[in-house]
């Protein structure tokens, strides 16, 4: 069963600012300071991973590659 976890966000200087749920940064083996990547999912959220070098060699390659068929995928969207 899921779980409702919550959080607020803030203002902070001239950023917006939020706190990540223990329960979350557990589940995810998250530690304070540690870089996250928020990746939009297509449905309009976003999932929360570890940010890595490897992770981001392999975003930047799916972003080329929807760049160069971008033609392609819409035609095959119709």
């Amino acid at each position: 069963m899921s779980k409702l976890l919550t959080s607020r966000i803030r203002a902070q200087g001239a950023s917006d600012i939020t706190t990540i749920p223990a329960e979350v940064v557990r589940r995810i083996g998250a530690s304070a300071g540690q870089e996250l990547a928020w990746i939009e999912d297509g449905m309009g959220g976003f999932r929360v991973v570890h940010h890595t070098p490897e992770l981001a060699k392999a975003l930047a390659a799916h972003e080329a590659i929807m760049a160069e068929y971008d033609s392609v995928f819409r035609e095959l969207a119709k």
